[in-house]
């Protein structure tokens, strides 16, 4: 469907002609709405990791793809586009042999540089950074084996292209095909957060790897409105 819908709003653009006002390339600030689609690559988050201290455990998930949405803002130049965005997604995952739930937000910032401009439509590079933070429903246990939700969070980078459709003088719609590499530094659970650096492979297992590693691949398609 998001796909669809996207290249029903190319094929309208290549039959009208928006005139953008000058003020909308020249630092107009703008507000969006984000639709996405997230699926996680399953590198690190393989859903038969567990890791843990001598106070708790983490069973660490495979999260499977899910549909989210976003707000944000930003402004526009007539090079680019600069915003900030809050995105929010659902997903079902597996850990240890049991199926849970998992949602995922963000905060992103993130660049869209033209390198075509055309009547109908922009072509653009994506470059940003991303603030993860991936809660998991009973997904850690204490030392007495209680189970808790647990919260991953962690630092990546954005790259990916796509493009923007002008709808009308103070609308447009852009579609980015976003890969994002993440990496998942700190987790909490029943006990004090702890850096992943401070984990193990099991209760008794060799000490584990700087971050966990969690690459992304995210369809977004975003409805603006300039100011």
């Amino acid at each position: 469907m998001p796909v669809l819908l996207l290249l029903t709003l190319v094929a309208w653009a290549q039959e009208a002609t928006v005139v953008v006002p000058p003020a909308a390339e020249n630092g107009s600030l703008f507000l969006e709405v984000t639709g996405q689609y997230l699926s996680f690559s399953h590198r690190d988050l393989d859903g038969s990791m567990v890791l843990g201290n001598a106070e708790q455990v983490f069973y660490i998930p495979r999260v499977k793809p899910g549909i989210g949405f976003g707000v944000g803002f930003g402004r526009r130049f007539r090079s680019g586009l600069w915003s900030v965005s809050y995105l929010v997604s659902g997903h079902n995952v597996t850990f240890q042999g049991r199926d849970g739930t998992a949602i995922s937000r963000l905060v992103q910032i993130n660049s869209r540089t033209f390198l075509l401009k055309t009547s109908v439509l922009d072509i653009y590079l994506h470059f940003g950074l991303n603030f993860p933070w991936l809660q998991v429903d009973d997904n850690a246990a204490d030392k007495n084996g209680k189970i808790f939700d647990a919260t991953y969070l962690g630092l990546g980078v954005n790259a990916g292209a796509g493009m923007l459709v002008p709808l009308s003088p103070r609308m447009f719609f852009s579609g980015s095909l976003v890969y994002r590499l993440t990496g998942y530094l700190y987790a909490k659970g029943p006990g004090r957060g702890i850096d992943v650096t401070d984990l193990f492979d099991g209760r008794t297992g060799p000490r584990h790897r700087l971050f966990l590693r969690s690459p992304a691949v995210a369809l977004e398609l975003s409805l603006a409105y300039i100011l």
